[in-house]
């Protein structure tokens, strides 16, 4: 779905105020559209760390092969074209098979109006800005907790994801389309 919107990035759209927030950067020498072409093409077989560490997270459920914004196992909610593409999901993270909720995957209107107690909303964005000749790309994740009791129960499973690999996922993520947008950009410079 492509949206317009004032003021606000498509990540604001489905989650303003989050309990949790991590955000990466990184420069990248290039346009953003060779960016985000760059990004909507990225394979999960270029992403050892990133393949392995989901594999373990799911103890073997999940193997991310082909293109990875098609194959990571959260529904893509908004896509603002040539900007940003957000992903969301709602589950009981915290659990040894995480139970997922009772919404349509994908659809950005239930995720955002979902309040049932004892979830926790994630939505994660790619975005890429214009910086001068190049761009910088982005890659936030928020997590809102949809009572208190969910909040508790995230904290912890919060805390072990970001010490055992979600920041190597997403530095992995950020400089791979770095360097193949650059090689790309370099390309068609010559």
């Amino acid at each position: 779905m492509n949206i317009e919107r004032a003021g606000k990035t498509a990540l604001d759209e489905v989650m303003p105020a989050p309990d949790f927030r991590s955000r990466y950067t990184r420069r990248v020498d290039a346009d953003p559209a060779t960016v985000w072409d760059t990004m909507l093409t990225l394979s999960a077989e270029e992403l050892p760390v990133s393949r392995n560490l989901m594999r373990l997270r799911s103890a073997g459920r999940t193997r991310l092969k082909g293109p990875l914004l098609e194959s990571f196992p959260t529904p893509t909610l908004l896509v603002d074209e040539g900007t940003e593409l957000v992903k969301g999901k709602i589950a009981k993270f915290w659990r040894v098979q995480p139970e997922l909720a009772p919404v349509e995957p994908g659809d950005a209107a239930q995720f955002t109006a979902f309040t049932a107690p004892g979830w926790a909303k994630v939505a994660l964005s790619l975005r890429v800005d214009p910086d001068g000749a190049g761009s910088v790309l982005s890659f936030e994740t928020r997590v809102r907790g949809t009572d208190a009791f969910a909040r508790r129960a995230f904290a912890p499973y919060w805390t072990l994801i970001r010490a055992g690999g979600a920041g190597f996922v997403r530095l992995e993520i950020l400089g791979t389309i770095a360097r193949r947008a650059e090689r790309a950009a370099g390309r068609r410079a010559a």
